[in-house]
């Protein structure tokens, strides 16, 4: 069930190249075990009411979650729309594709 490997992305810093003005953003990947929940029509049509895309719903363990806003599964991030505390162990997180690198 704990089967899928996914990565909680948290900023940590900056790095800027030599004689470049602009920076990037670096980040802090927190590896975890998570499972992958079936999207159902309603969360898609409450989901489109809404103007969200809706990718992807994951469970991760709540205390490994330290509100991180992207999430990488298998090389492509992801943006959390919105979490939901199913119970004192488990939180479920709603996921879009993030277009664009990070």
């Amino acid at each position: 069930m704990w089967d899928l490997e996914v990565s909680l992305l948290a900023e940590d810093g900056y790095t800027q190249e030599k004689g470049k003005i602009n920076k990037t953003i670096k980040y802090k990947e927190t590896e975890l075990l998570a499972f992958e929940k079936q999207i159902g029509r309603s969360e898609l049509y409450y989901a489109g009411q809404s103007n969200i895309e809706l990718t992807k719903i994951i469970v991760i363990h709540a205390f490994e979650y330290d509100n991180q806003q992207l999430v990488k599964i298998d090389g492509l991030i992801y943006q959390v729309i919105n979490t939901y505390k199913i119970n004192n162990e488990q939180l479920e997180l709603k996921l879009k594709a993030k277009k664009g690198g990070v």
